[in-house]
């Protein structure tokens, strides 16, 4: 059918985790709403309360990841086979969009968040759940190359689910961080130029600046107490 091997791989990646929670969660004997949304109260006060800064906060994460994986790549310069690796799973299309933004950041989540970082809390401090889940989430990449960006992402998602007790403030995070990357890369492509120049340091500011805005709005409204036990 003209399908490429990435994509193949992304096919059996989601029937292998279904497969996965199909199994876990009937041996744990969890719903999915107990799963996806555990808290008291309701989904719409959280998403509510929670979107526009997780929603800030994206670009400049995205940028910060971005700093730290390149300075993975200097340590570690990338193979001619790794390059041609990832520009394949950055390849503009239907199907590559949809598992990045899409399915990925919900099976993901359900994992390392719902199943992985929810035992964690009942065992460990929250600390060490969030860090461990995160560690962990890194290295299900596979790769150097991915595991700096994986780590800083788990941390911040880790922190939505310990305060929200719902996967759908770290699915929204998700899916907004894959989104801007492949929106990014997808203006690299139609603009070559900016591969030496960057964003710009209009744009860089901007998201910096919404980068500290929208962290500081989260830690008032989430740094002093759960939204939920």
């Amino acid at each position: 059918a003209g399908v490429n091997d990435g994509d193949v791989y992304g096919f059996i990646t989601v029937v292998g985790n279904g497969i996965l929670f199909i199994g876990l969660m009937t041996y744990k004997r969890i719903g999915y709403r107990a799963l996806f949304h555990p808290a008291g109260h309701s989904l719409t006060a959280t998403m509510s309360l929670v979107t526009v800064p997780i929603l800030m906060v994206v670009p400049g994460l995205v940028f910060l990841a971005g700093a730290a994986n390149s300075l993975v790549m200097w340590l570690f310069p990338m193979s001619a086979d790794d390059v041609a690796r990832f520009e394949e799973q950055m390849a503009p299309g239907i199907v590559p969009v949809l598992f990045s933004c899409v399915v990925a950041p919900v099976l993901e989540e359900m994992l390392f968040r719902g199943v992985i970082l929810r035992g964690f809390l009942r065992q460990y401090s929250r600390t060490f759940a969030i860090l461990w889940s995160a560690t962990l989430f890194g290295i299900a990449h596979l790769n150097l190359y991915q595991m700096a960006t994986a780590l800083a992402l788990g941390i911040v998602s880790g922190w939505l689910y310990e305060r929200c007790r719902s996967l759908w403030p770290c699915i929204l995070l998700h899916a907004a961080y894959n989104g801007f990357v492949t929106g990014y890369y997808g203006w690299i492509l139609d603009h070559p130029e900016s591969q030496t120049t960057g964003p710009g340091v209009a744009f860089t500011g901007a998201s910096f600046g919404a980068l500290i805005a929208g962290g500081l709005i989260l830690l008032k409204l989430l740094g002093t107490k759960q939204v939920a036990r």
